[in-house]
């Protein structure tokens, strides 16, 4: 527990900076509260993290499959006063509804429920994505090793760690082709979680750049992916001409 501990702890100090340097929303009359959404929330330990550090600036809401442990963060929400700027539901992230939202985060949505996520936000008209991927499923039966890494790659660890850069390294490419201008870093050590791979991205960058558009699909050509959750959703071919 202490290991995840730090995880919130440093995800919550990083959003907090996050949040600080994003623009006011275009045409906003006055402050409104930020409508925050944490997808695959599971018990709650980061939403409840961030609607204590936002306080009354925003309201959150956490999304778990689960339905006990929605029941669980909703009683535990009611108990400590915090209904009112807290609350949980039941579903899967791929049909969860998502009204207009400033803020979406996700940690260790495992496999295609980052893009899932990510999709989600976008759709959403999120100002700011922040995400720690987990496990990367989805590209690993497509990746064709190219010439000059084939010898390298048939060491499986090597392989693995190819497909964690190749799919995080999309994902990051296919946010700024819609627009956000994206980072990715290290948000804390390895000796707490070996998933410890970042990605914010804060909407207003140009969208649809041909140019990268290109990049991009040379750079799933490469490593042989065709297919991938979040370019699908935000209907990007991978193998357009």
């Amino acid at each position: 527990m202490a290991a995840k501990y730090r995880q919130i702890q440093k995800f919550s100090e990083l959003l907090a900076g996050l949040v600080a340097e994003l623009p006011p929303p275009e045409a906003a009359a006055a402050p409104a509260p930020l409508q925050v959404v944490d997808m695959g929330c599971g018990k709650g330990y980061l939403t409840f993290a961030v609607a204590a550090l936002l306080g009354d600036r925003a309201r959150v809401r956490g999304v778990e499959e689960r339905p006990e442990l929605v029941e669980l963060c909703n009683r535990v929400a009611a108990e400590h006063g915090l209904a009112d700027r807290l609350s949980f539901t039941a579903g899967a992230i791929e049909d969860t509804a998502v009204a207009p939202v400033d803020l979406l985060i996700a940690l260790h949505a495992c496999d295609t429920a980052t893009d899932d996520a990510l999709a989600m936000g976008i759709a959403a008209g999120a100002r700011l994505l922040v995400v720690a991927p987990c496990c990367q499923k989805e590209v690993r039966p497509q990746l064709a090793a190219p010439p000059v890494l084939a010898e390298a790659l048939r060491h499986g660890i090597l392989a693995e760690r190819q497909v964690e850069f190749a799919t995080d390294a999309l994902r990051a490419q296919l946010l700024a082709w819609a627009g956000y201008r994206t980072q990715v870093f290290e948000f804390i050590a390895t000796e707490h979680t070996a998933k410890n791979l970042m990605i914010a991205a804060v909407k207003g960058g140009p969208a649809g750049d041909l140019a990268l558009a290109a990049r991009i699909r040379a750079f799933a050509a490469f490593y042989g992916i065709r297919r991938q959750s979040l370019a699908r959703q935000l209907g990007f071919d991978l193998t357009a001409q």
